[in-house]
C-alpha cells in the first residue's frame, strides 16, 4: 500500500526508550515528518494528511506513559485509531433488502463493466440473490457484449437493448425483472475518460427513473489525485452513497482513492484485488489500516483461502507431500489452488511484516517462474506427473514436454530439480512432525 510502511517508520524512530515518560514535540517531530511525505508520496490527499498528522500530534504530545508501556506500540496504536477513523463510515449496503437497484458510475478504465459482474456475482454467491445485469453504455464500443459476456459466463441475467437511450433501457430492465423474478438489478452506466454535463445529465436523468438504492462510485487504486476532484462531481450531480476501490492489487498506492471516503463523507462499500469474478471484497477500516502500518491482512488472507481453495483435495496432496511420496501432480495440485487466492503480489500485501517482505522485482521473477512451470506441467501427460522417473527411462517424453510447451531444455530441468529439492524438504518435515518435534523450530 505505502512503499514507506508507517510501522517502518515508527519503529526507526522508537528504536530506544525516550528519556523521560513524557511524549514531547521533539520526540515526534520528525517522525511525523516522515509519514507525512510517506502518505503524501502514496496520493493521499494533503487536505487529510495535515488532519491526520495534527490530531496524532493533539493525541501523544504531553502524554505520560507508565513504566510498562513500549512508546512504539503506544504511537503505532494511537495511528492506527486515527486512520481507522479517516477510513470508517458505518453505512453499508443493505443486502436483505428485496428489489434492490445498484446504479455503478466512473469513469472509462476504471474496471466498472467488471465489477458489476464481481457485485453481482458476490451477491449471487453470498447472499442468495438473483441479479440482473443492465447494460447501458452505449457509447463504450463492445461495452455492453463484454457485460453480457460476463453475464452468460456466471449465469446472471442479463438486459440490454442497442444502442436505445439509456434513460428508456433502465425503465424497460425494471420490468423485465419484475417478470424474471429478479431481486438485485444492477446498472452498468455510460463513463467518459473525463467527466463533462452530457455524461452527467444522462446520469441524473436515468437515477431519477429508476429511483437507486445505492449509487456507487468505482474509484482506481491507480489513480492520482485527480480522482478525488471527479469523485466530488459525480456526488454533486448524483449524491453517492458508496465507493467500490478496483486494482487494489500488484504495486497500487491507493492514496487518492482512500482519501475520497475522508473528504466527500462517502463509505468504501468494497475492493477488487484482481482480475477474478470473485476477487471482490467487503471493506474493513481496521484491516485497511493494517496493510497501511505494514501489519498484513491476515483475517481477509483466510477469508479468501477458506472461499475458494479445495480443502480436502489440498489436504489429501499436502499429506502425500509429508510422507516423503511427492510427485509433480502433487506440485501441480499446490499450485493450481495458490492460484486461487490471487497473485503473489496480492497476496504478499495481505500477510504481515509487509515491510520486510520481497520485493516487487522478485515477486514478479517468482510469478514468472511459476507461470513456466504450470506450463511445462500442463505439456505432461498426468501418467508422466505420476511417475516423474519416466523421464529418465524415456528421454523422449522429455524432449516431446520441452516442444508442446514451447519453453528451453534448461527450464525444464530445472523444475525437475526444484521438485526433487521440494520432495526432500518436505520428506523431512514430515518426518520431525511424526517424531512430535516442532518442523519450524530452525526459525527460533
Amino acid at each position: 500500500m505505502l512503499k514507506t510502511m508507517l510501522s517502518s517508520i515508527v519503529a526507526r524512530h522508537f528504536k530506544k526508550k525516550i528519556d523521560s515518560w513524557t511524549i514531547k514535540e521533539e520526540d515526534v517531530e520528525e517522525l511525523l515528518r516522515e509519514i507525512r511525505i510517506a502518505l503524501l508520496d502514496a496520493d493521499v490527499s494533503l487536505i487529510v494528511v495535515k488532519k491526520f498528522i495534527k490530531d496524532i500530534r493533539t493525541i501523544v504530545v504531553g502524554k505520560v506513559l507508565s513504566q510498562n508501556e513500549d512508546p512504539q506500540k503506544y504511537i503505532i496504536g494511537v495511528i492506527k485509531d486515527e486512520l481507522v477513523k479517516i477510513l470508517n463510515n458505518e453505512k453499508k449496503i443493505d443486502t436483505n433488502k428485496n428489489n434492490l437497484k445498484i446504479m455503478l458510475v466512473g469513469l472509462q478504465g476504471s474496471g466498472k463493466t467488471t465489477t458489476c459482474a464481481k457485485l453481482a456475482y458476490l451477491l449471487q454467491k453470498k447472499f442468495n440473490k438473483k441479479p440482473l445485469l443492465v447494460g447501458l453504455d452505449i457509447y463504450r464500443p463492445a461495452a455492453i457484449e463484454q457485460l453480457k459476456t460476463l453475464a452468460d459466463s456466471y449465469n446472471i441475467d442479463f438486459y440490454a437493448n442497442g444502442k436505445q437511450n439509456p434513460v428508456k433501457t433502465s425503465d424497460e430492465a425494471l420490468t423485465y425483472a419484475k417478470t424474471n423474478n429478479d431481486n438485485v438489478i444492477i446498472f452498468d452506466t455510460a463513463g467518459r475518460l473525463q467527466t463533462n454535463d452530457e455524461l452527467m445529465e444522462e446520469l441524473v436523468n436515468v437515477r431519477n427513473k429508476i429511483s437507486p438504492d445505492y449509487i456507487i462510485f468505482i474509484a482506481d487504486a491507480m489513480a492520482g489525485q485527480e480522482i478525488i476532484n471527479v469523485a466530488g462531481t459525480f456526488n454533486n450531480y448524483l449524491h453517492l452513497d458508496g465507493i467500490i476501490i478496483t486494482k487494489l492489487d500488484g504495486d497500487a498506492r491507493a492514496g487518492a482513492a482512500l482519501s475520497i471516503t475522508s473528504i466527500i463523507n462517502v463509505p468504501i462499500f468494497y475492493t477488487g484485488t484482481g482480475e477474478k469474478i470473485d476477487a471482490l471484497q467487503q471493506f474493513f477500516p481496521d484491516r485497511m489500516a493494517d496493510r497501511i502500518l505494514g501489519f498484513g491482512d491476515i483475517i481477509s488472507f483466510t477469508e479468501t483461502a477458506q472461499g475458494v481453495i479445495d480443502e480436502q483435495k489440498t489436504k489429501k496432496s499436502f499429506a502425500k507431500m509429508l510422507s516423503g511420496k511427492m510427485d509433480l501432480e502433487d506440485m501441480m495440485v499446490q499450485m493450481q489452488e495458490m492460484n486461487k487466492l490471487g497473485s503473489l503480489s496480492a497476496i504478499s500485501k495481505m500477510l504481515p511484516n509487509a515491510n520486510t517482505k520481497i520485493d516487487e522485482q522478485t515477486i514478479s521473477e517468482s510469478e514468472k517462474k511459476i507461470w513456466v512451470w504450470q506450463t511445462l506441467l500442463n505439456s505432461m501427460t498426468k501418467k508422466e506427473r505420476r511417475n516423474p522417473i519416466l523421464f529418465k527411462k524415456e528421454p523422449l517424453r522429455k524432449t516431446r514436454v520441452i516442444k508442446g510447451s514451447g519453453r528451453k531444455p534448461e527450464e525444464f530441468n530445472r523444475l525437475i530439480k526444484e521438485w526433487e529439492s521440494a520432495r526432500e524438504r518436505m520428506s523431512e518435515l514430515g518426518k520431525k512432525i511424526m517424531k512430535g518435534q516442532n518442523p519450524l523450530s530452525f526459525l527460533n
